[in-house]
């Protein structure tokens, strides 16, 4: 059997060869458990789901830890150099699998980043004397959703002294936020 820390080293090192961000250096350092996880799915006698799944962890990773594209796109290659299989029938699925766990993470990120503008107080406009105007916007479909959102923004309205609200948006999010606002002690008008 080939010497795992070995072909680790050598995987991580042509990683740092050709990275392009200070992030990258780190998240190869962060990564070594899971790249010789990789590393022994890879040597096992066969290749089942298991190294497609530490391959998407590895995408995640990378983007959650401000890993460049090009890292991304070259890891998986990399992996195979130093594994001496270059033409390996998992590398392709592998590098999918990688990409798509990237992707799925920086949209994540990127939704999470959306949905910040609809918390108290960036969805609401003070008008003066305990009185706010709301965007009642929020774009979740699931109304668990919108109650806790409704919840976290009545709550903080209160903590600041809000009274009335004039609240506007579209009926279920604006309807969530008239029963959080009603229940925190706010008078809520719906234009």
């Amino acid at each position: 059997m080939q010497d795992v820390d070995a072909i680790l080293t050598a995987w991580c090192e042509r990683d740092r060869a050709t990275a392009v961000l200070p992030a990258d250096h780190r998240i190869v350092d962060a990564s070594t458990s899971l790249r010789a996880l990789i590393v022994e799915l890879a040597l096992s006698a066969g290749i089942d789901d298991e190294i497609y799944d530490a391959c998407a962890v590895l995408g995640r990773l990378i983007a959650q830890r401000g890993g460049s594209p090009t890292m991304a796109a070259l890891t998986i290659d990399h992996a195979c150099e130093a594994l001496g299989m270059r033409e390996a029938r998992w590398m392709a699925p592998a590098r999918s699998a990688l990409a798509e766990g990237f992707a799925m993470a920086l949209t994540e990120e990127a939704r999470r980043d959306a949905a910040k503008g609809w918390e108290f107080p960036d969805c609401a406009v003070p008008l003066g004397e305990g009185v706010i105007a709301i965007a009642a916007g929020h774009p979740s479909d699931d109304d668990e959703i919108l109650s806790a959102w409704a919840a976290r923004v009545a709550n903080a309205a209160a903590l600041k002294g809000v009274r009335r609200a004039i609240l506007g948006g579209p009926q279920r999010p604006r309807g969530a936020l008239a029963d959080a606002l009603a229940i925190a002690g706010i008078t809520a008008t719906v234009v």
